[in-house]
């Protein structure tokens, strides 16, 4: 008898979860099937960094598929009981679930979350693995309790965070893992149990949630702080930023004097900023403009 799973995301990680599950051996031979997908509605998707509604994929696979602007999922919650799930899938959803939403499934719910848990839970955590100066990292697949990121382990992907890592970089690199760890969590759903184990609450760390304002660039900050909050942010995430001359300029990238051999940028020069240790060069983005995003993942 197949497992029944409901799946939830309003994010591109969770659609590359959602496909690798669609691509997976156990659903296609009908030991795991989707019966439902619940997107975020695209009435917030301005205030979500890398949104992505799961409609399209529902379709293309037959799947029924509804939209929320409820994030804890308590007004879809009758809805869910209804497809009688063994999982409740929940990846790139920036509210915590109602704990009633969490007791649905049969079995539990699952989530994942891109840092090394029990180390960097709660929210921005691409920006603060790069700002934090880690080396490395990880994709946890977890078990869902109504506190956030805390839940058992089901498996970790680790990650190398490289020298020059952007949060860009490590968006496509997540993303990428997310495929992976979708199909491989196929199979662990279809098993016999999942295997999971415990969180070591003594070694957790909780990052707090990133605001636009918290991109700005402050001349008490070392050069090290500015060039780690520049690779930290930009596209999906809203870039770090000056304030000059009565207005913000973006900027896309930070370096010391002595690595610019001289020449103009193809669309402007660098601009000196004066830190607490020194002076760095900051190339701003082509059309610089003022950052109205909310950055939630």
């Amino acid at each position: 008898m197949s497992k029944r799973l409901v799946f939830v995301t309003g994010h591109e990680f969770g659609i590359r979860a959602l496909e690798g599950i669609l691509a997976s051996s156990p659903f296609l031979a009908g030991e795991l099937e989707v019966s439902l997908a619940i997107g975020l509605d695209a009435s917030l998707s301005h205030r979500t960094v890398g949104y992505r509604n799961p409609g399209r994929l529902a379709r293309e696979n037959g799947i029924t598929h509804i939209d929320t602007v409820d994030g804890s999922l308590r007004s879809t919650a009758d809805r869910i009981r209804v497809d009688e799930p063994d999982y409740l899938a929940v990846i790139g959803w920036s509210r915590l679930v109602e704990p009633r939403v969490l007791s649905i499934p049969r079995v539990g719910g699952t989530g994942m979350h891109p840092t090394c848990l029990p180390i960097g839970r709660g929210q921005a955590p691409l920006p603060w693995t790069i700002i934090k100066a880690l080396r490395r990292t990880a994709l946890t697949v977890f078990f869902l309790t109504p506190t956030a990121d805390s839940g058992p382990v089901i498996a970790q992907y680790p990650m190398e965070v490289r020298p020059a890592e952007t949060a860009t970089s490590l968006f496509y690199r997540f993303a990428q893992l997310h495929f992976q760890a979708g199909m491989e969590l196929a199979h662990q759903l279809t098993g016999p149990t999942v295997v999971a184990h415990p969180q070591d609450d003594r070694l957790a760390t909780v990052w707090p949630r990133r605001r636009p304002m918290d991109g700005l660039l402050r001349p008490d900050m070392t050069k090290a702080e500015v060039e780690r909050t520049v690779r930290a942010l930009g596209g999906p995430y809203p870039d770090a930023f000056i304030e000059l001359d009565g207005r913000r300029v973006a900027i896309k990238r930070a370096f010391l004097p002595e690595s610019f051999d001289g020449r103009p940028a193809r669309h402007t020069d660098p601009i000196p900023f004066e830190c607490a240790d020194g002076t760095i060069l900051l190339l701003p983005a082509n059309n610089a403009t003022d950052h109205v995003h909310y950055c939630h993942q």
